[in-house]
């Protein structure tokens, strides 16, 4: 499916709609990167291309390999650079123009910050603005290939990193009555369990050196997961049910004043991802697929 114009799609379900809203009246100096996140969204409700594109696992991977290690995913090159072009339009000091759209979805979905700070300087652009905008637009097709591929997950994931994607997780989830850890990855929303007493970055399980953090005002469904030993943290929510994927960025957003306490306490989310994946992106050929 081929847009004629740059239009950006706007979401439809109408909780995502009540949720940006609220969002936007909770944080307004997030404007920016909202307007990011609520186009990605809309993409990811029409997804057509996204769904053709999700790839078959590779036949043999590394035991630790997240499940898109070593595959191709084949993109209708018109399409997909149509919609990351609209993207990089919400972001005026880029330059659609000099930006190869397929070459910043594969350095995304990669996570390779060095080949997109390439980009970056070949276009002129500023390299963290370029990172955060390769995120958004790798969204919608990673989260069709995390709902094309639930079913090849493996059942069980002792890893801290996506079993999909490799990213870190944005949020632990305790759902239910029984509050069961789930760590969930904020690109394409998979979620997986884990240990209470583990974590999800160094595999530390010696309880004195795990502990958390709660906000002062005695919220009960929130609070800061953080380990002494790497310094790392994640926030914790508690829920009746799993989040929706298109809820975890938008949690995470709502919530940086549990970010700002973990960070003034000397807690960090890792920088690299947790495990770098070797994906390709290539362009459709025939069948009505037009090269861009």
């Amino acid at each position: 499916m081929l847009w004629p114009n740059a239009r950006i799609r706007h979401a439809r379900n109408v909780e995502i709609l009540e949720r940006v809203a609220a969002a936007r009246r909770e944080t307004p100096e997030s404007e920016a990167w909202l307007g990011l996140l609520e186009a990605a969204l809309g993409e990811s409700e029409d997804g057509a291309i996204w769904e053709a594109a999700v790839p078959a696992p590779a036949a043999e991977r590394p035991v630790k390999a997240p499940m898109l290690t070593h595959t191709q995913v084949t993109l209708d090159g018109r399409a997909a650079r149509g919609w990351v072009r609209r993207l990089l339009k919400l972001s005026p000091p880029v330059n659609p123009r000099r930006i190869d759209g397929l070459a910043l979805l594969e350095a995304a979905v990669c996570h390779d910050d060095a080949r997109i700070d390439a980009l970056a300087a070949a276009a002129g652009a500023e390299p963290h603005a370029l990172r955060v905008l390769g995120q958004m637009a790798a969204l919608p097709l990673l989260q069709a290939c995390a709902r094309g591929l639930a079913s090849e997950l493996p059942a069980t994931w002792w890893e801290g990193y996506c079993p999909l994607c490799g990213a870190w997780p944005v949020v632990a989830e305790y759902t239910g009555l029984e509050r069961k850890r789930r760590l969930r990855c904020g690109r394409c929303g998979t979620g997986w369990a884990i240990p209470h007493l583990r974590c999800a970055y160094c595999d530390e399980t010696e309880h004195g050196n795990l502990g958390y953090l709660t906000p002062e005002a005695g919220e009960q469904t929130r609070k800061i997961e953080v380990c002494h030993s790497c310094k790392g943290y994640v926030k914790g929510f508690t829920t009746v049910r799993a989040l929706a994927p298109w809820a975890i960025l938008l949690d995470d957003l709502t919530t940086v004043s549990l970010d700002v306490a973990a960070l003034e306490r000397g807690y960090r989310r890792p920088e690299r991802p947790g495990y770098r994946l070797e994906c390709r992106i290539t362009e459709a050929r025939g069948g009505g697929w037009w090269r861009a």
